[in-house]
């Protein structure tokens, strides 16, 4: 730990850019919303895959409104399936939260194929960040998943193991994909801060 940050203070000294991409924005506080399902599977998958993008966004550095909190909105407002959040505009929830930015996504696959000579799984998701005005400023997408064709078996003929059905096993996988490309929150530290060019009159 040590030596790392001994290296960091050592590019700072130097006036070395930052190595990390930042987003260059007055965005740092964020609302994450659980996906809305865009698949055929099992109906809690979406929120079991919540964790999995809030984890990935705090990563970047941006403050998460508590899923406890978020949770309880869902609850009050008595949705049973994630889409329903829909009703709602960016811009009002990031008003009601007090946020600058809110995170959207869709998990559009959470599949398993069990066929005894061949398995699979595929876990996809895609996301995009908008800011308080609910303009869309960064978009991503990512999947895992498995595939293969089994040789062992156990004494009762039947394939060894569960990873072939246990889907969310590749969540994380999936969503660190899909936010690897995420910038991180505010302005690069390391740089002067650069206020963004108007749009062009038309």
């Amino acid at each position: 730990m040590k030596i790392a940050l001994i290296g960091i203070a050592a590019l700072a000294a130097a006036g070395c850019a930052s190595p990390r991409v930042y987003l260059n924005r007055d965005v740092t506080t964020v609302l994450i919303l659980a996906p809305m399902d865009e698949h055929n599977g099992p109906e809690d998958a979406a929120w079991k895959m919540w964790k999995y993008v809030e984890r990935e966004v705090a990563r970047k550095g941006y403050r998460l409104v508590p899923r406890d909190r978020v949770a309880q909105f869902y609850a009050d407002k008595k949705y049973t399936h994630t889409g329903q959040i829909m009703e709602w505009t960016t811009k009002e929830l990031a008003q009601l939260f007090g946020v600058d930015s809110v995170v959207w996504s869709r998990l559009t696959a959470w599949d398993a194929t069990t066929l005894g000579i061949y398995n699979s799984i595929e876990v996809k998701i895609e996301a995009e960040l908008q800011d308080a005005g609910g303009a869309v400023i960064w978009k991503g997408q990512g999947a895992d998943g498995y595939s293969s064709a089994p040789s062992s078996k156990n004494i009762f003929g039947s394939v060894v193991g569960t990873v072939f059905t246990d889907r969310e096993k590749y969540a994380p996988g999936a969503a660190a994909e899909c936010f690897e490309g995420l910038p991180w929150a505010g302005w690069d530290p390391q740089a002067p801060r650069t206020p963004a060019e108007p749009p062009p009159v038309k």
